[in-house]
């Protein structure tokens, strides 16, 4: 059980660096590539035994910022999506397409970090 509970880790965490390298030609690819290190970094220490309560406070943190920033994209979206297909190149006369991605990119990050310390705590605390 601790092997299977090790690879999902190691899933979890190799998805999260796969989003950051898809990063690297985003306008801002630091934020993005920061952004998505610090939510894997969680996961992949949960490898090692290592559970970090700041860094995961934290990547909760700015995950929940960028949703409540990516949100009013997301909701605009969200009224165009019938007109409107999500994967298209970006297109500065409708940001909200970007800013969707975005949304979508964080609820992933921010399920796969809270779902991974979920499963330690009850590994760890048993």
């Amino acid at each position: 059980m601790n092997i299977f509970l090790k690879a999902i880790y190691g899933v979890f965490g190799f998805i999260l660096l796969a989003f950051a390298s898809l990063q690297f030609n985003d306008p801002d690819p630091v934020i993005w590539v920061s952004f998505y290190v610090i939510c894997a970094l969680v996961p992949l220490l949960l490898i090692a035994n290592k559970f970090y309560r700041p860094m995961f406070w934290f990547a909760v943190a700015i995950c929940n910022l960028e949703i409540l920033n990516s949100a009013p994209g997301a909701y605009q979206y969200y009224l165009h999506m019938a007109e409107e297909p999500l994967m298209q190149g970006m297109n500065p006369q409708k940001p909200y397409i970007e800013e969707c991605r975005e949304f979508l990119g964080v609820l992933i990050a921010l399920g796969l970090v809270v779902v991974s310390v979920l499963m330690a705590r009850v590994k760890l605390f048993k």
